[in-house]
């Protein structure tokens, strides 16, 4: 091990480990703690090594001090569970006296910014001459054993990093590494390492822009592209991800395309395409690459992989192209097949509260919408569809708190507004509807369903002058006829008649019957009930809006009364 400050972290370190190994060496790089005095009581040889901004120095130091036939290397931040302890146990007694081979094993790694990675590092090699740690930073010894021709092995024992959870040290840790790798380059230039380390570097800083040149330079190379494949692989795999995180997709598409003729059973490369066709909407395309990614394996190898992450997004991603090319029942097998994959899967209760919104099945979707925000989805637009599935099911209480809820989160979340002023019209609370339609409209004047409302509710308080506004505006929206001269309700309501025949012929049957509603209600006539029921019974709203009829007439007379009076 090399250390500095972790006094902290030592002893779950060591104590997980150290029933299986016969000596540990701790090489300190200047702590300031306690944790050479911590080392030692834990049974650890300590060495002291004058930090000199290279991993590669310090991890050959401690190699120096080890007397061991083999060598495993940890950092203070790693765990090893007890299952992998006994597996490390087995392995001791498979390790050939010929120190001709070396071993690698999986890490878990547990990052805030990427979730729980997984990739291969060479952790067991032999204590042989020669066997030395390369570059000053992201240090690695494959190279050297593959050139001493020392056999790579690769195991299934799992190594937990648990690593750095703060992301200003985060953040600070990358920025030191980079200086060193900066520095390294300028008196080796072509060493493609370095460049590889550069552009990873750069990337979990958020500077992919310029990780392309250095990750460019390794997929250029002839030597890696013919004698290294699975090196080039990796990078190239890379390059199309930056290329992809600085929304340049052609290029990062063509990468994926080249990449997927000559690793054709890689299904990572498939997933990779069909990914960054999905973000260029090419939902076709996304279809059948992420189609063939799932025939696929997916492999551990020395790339990172969040595989938690990346079987998700492949369900979800897949879902979403099926829903964009009109194969809901599709999309909702893989939606349901996505949950419970990743930490993400609020986003495949959310596509399923959707699903169930559109096929009317209400009391669904509250129960996916609920899981959706229960699960990490806490947005204004699933707290909006959670208060219009309450709405349609007649639970008004729910679906206000929902909607407000949605308001809260985002005041310009029109279809909240919508909403809360649909539920106060049904309930009467026209003021309450009133304020909030008219603040749909502030954000979105050409909103049909809400002129419609306010012009039932303007009859209802009698005033003509807003009601005569509302109608102007629609008669505008649908380019009918303006500015006529009104000589009476008869005509008003012929006027919402022809809103909603014009609606009606462009299939918005909802919004006709709306229209209809409020011709009848101005002036009832036999011509436009008829519409109505004809059009509710087909719509499965029969019962409802005759109802409303009923209401409507009797709001008539007593209006028609009042509006005499004044």
């Amino acid at each position: 091990m090399i250390v500095k400050n972790e006094a902290e972290n030592l002893p779950a370190c060591i104590h997980s480990i150290k029933s299986a190994v016969d000596e540990i060496v701790a090489v300190d790089t200047g702590s300031t703690d306690l944790t050479q005095e911590r080392a030692k009581q834990l049974g650890a040889k300590v060495f002291d090594f004058q930090w000199c901004d290279d991993f590669s120095a310090a991890r050959n130091e401690s190699i120096k001090h080890a007397t061991g036939d083999y060598i495993l290397w940890l950092d203070a931040d790693d765990r090893v569970d007890a299952s992998e302890v006994e597996k490390i146990r087995q392995l001791k007694k498979l390790l050939p006296q010929e120190k001709n081979k070396a071993y690698y094993m999986v890490v878990n790694n547990q990052s805030p910014v990427d979730g729980e990675t997984l990739f291969h590092q060479m952790r067991v090699f032999p204590n042989r001459k020669g066997a030395m740690f390369e570059g000053r930073i992201h240090e690695q010894i494959f190279h050297v054993l593959g050139r001493m021709g020392i056999e790579s092995v690769q195991t299934d024992i799992v190594i937990r990093h648990t690593g750095y959870h703060d992301p200003r040290v985060i953040q600070k840790k990358s920025e030191r590494n980079l200086k060193i790798i900066e520095k390294e380059l300028e008196s080796d230039p072509n060493n493609l390492i370095l460049h590889y380390n550069a552009a990873r570097t750069l990337s979990g800083i958020n500077r992919s822009g310029e990780a392309i040149g250095h990750m460019k330079q390794i997929i250029e190379d002839e030597k890696i592209r013919k004698n290294e494949k699975q090196f080039f692989f990796e990078a190239a795999l890379l390059l199309g991800k930056y290329y992809a995180d600085v929304h340049q997709y052609d290029q990062a598409i063509s990468i994926y395309k080249d990449l997927s003729k000559n690793f054709e059973e890689k299904g990572l490369v498939h997933y990779c395409l069909g990914q960054t066709l999905f973000f260029i909407k090419d939902y076709e395309g996304a279809r059948e690459a992420l189609q063939k990614s799932l025939l696929l394996p997916i492999e551990v190898s020395l790339f990172p992989v969040n595989l938690g992450h990346l079987c998700y997004y492949q369900h979800y991603t897949l879902g979403q192209c099926y829903l964009e090319t009109g194969k809901p029942h599709l999309a909702r097998e893989m939606f349901l097949k996505s949950v419970n994959l990743h930490m993400d899967h609020h986003k495949s209760f959310q596509a399923l509260g959707f699903l169930s919104l559109k096929d009317q099945q209400f009391e669904e979707a509250v129960g996916y919408y609920e899981k959706a925000i229960q699960e990490g989805g806490v947005t204004d637009s699933n707290y909006s569809n959670l208060g219009l599935a309450y709405r349609k099911l007649g639970f008004w209480k729910e679906a206000e708190n929902a909607l407000l809820k949605a308001w809260e989160i985002n005041p310009k979340r029109v279809e909240a507004l919508t909403n809360l002023g649909h539920l106060y019209h049904k309930k009467k609370e026209f003021q309450k509807g009133m304020y909030h339609f008219t603040k749909a409209l502030e954000i979105d004047p050409n909103l049909t369903d809400v002129r419609l409302a306010l012009s039932d509710i303007y009859f209802r308080l009698y005033d003509i002058e807003n009601l005569v506004g509302e109608c102007d505006a629609l008669l505008k929206e649908l380019t009918l006829p303006r500015n006529l001269t009104l000589n009476n309700f008869e005509e008003l309501s012929g006027l919402y008649n022809e809103i909603g025949e014009t609606l009606a012929e462009e299939r918005r049957y909802d919004l006709a019957l709306m229209a209809y509603q409020v011709s009848f209600l101005i002036s009832p006539s036999k011509g436009v009930l008829e519409k109505v029921v004809s059009m509710s019974t087909s719509l499965g709203l029969g019962k409802a809006f005759l109802s409303e009829m009923r209401d409507a007439l009797e709001l008539h007379g007593a209006q028609s009364q009042r509006m005499r009076l004044s």
